[in-house]
């Protein structure tokens, strides 16, 4: 028979479990052109959230995925800037060496720990990241 230790104890395993295989599971990179011809770059989760977005299009294919294999040859050379927007959610930009905004968080998030932890994960998740191409946006 469980006590409730026994069973607060299984619940809080079975949902830290949960928890971790999000962390564990590949990000993805997708290329993909819009109505315009451009082409742009967004960044999933592992559990296929988009967490990143170019933020805006390139005119060549080949461009927008130039820096795609940027990131993933080396996140480290990108600065990450963390704010607070009008909304007062917390967001990030990705910043190239010469300052330019190369991308930036699709969502403020309520907590400064939670865009941090997302930026945490894109640090270590974009090297490992898939990349592919899909269709047009509608």
């Amino acid at each position: 028979m469980f006590s409730r230790r026994n069973c607060l104890s299984l619940i809080v395993l079975l949902a830290l479990g949960g928890l971790s295989t999000a962390a564990d599971k590949k990000m993805t990179f997708e290329i993909y052109p819009d109505s315009k011809g451009e082409f742009w770059w967004r960044l999933k989760d592992g559990d296929g959230a988009n967490v990143a977005t170019s933020g805006q299009g390139y005119s060549k294919k080949t461009e927008c995925t130039k820096m795609v294999d940027n990131f993933k040859a080396d996140i480290s050379k990108y600065e990450f800037d963390v704010y607070e927007d009008n909304a007062k959610k917390f967001r990030f930009r990705m910043k190239a060496k010469n300052g330019n905004t190369v991308g930036s968080s699709v969502k403020g998030y309520d907590k400064k720990a939670d865009v941090e932890s997302v930026v945490d994960s894109i640090k270590k998740g974009a090297k490992d990241a898939d990349k592919k191409e899909v269709a047009k946006e509608k």
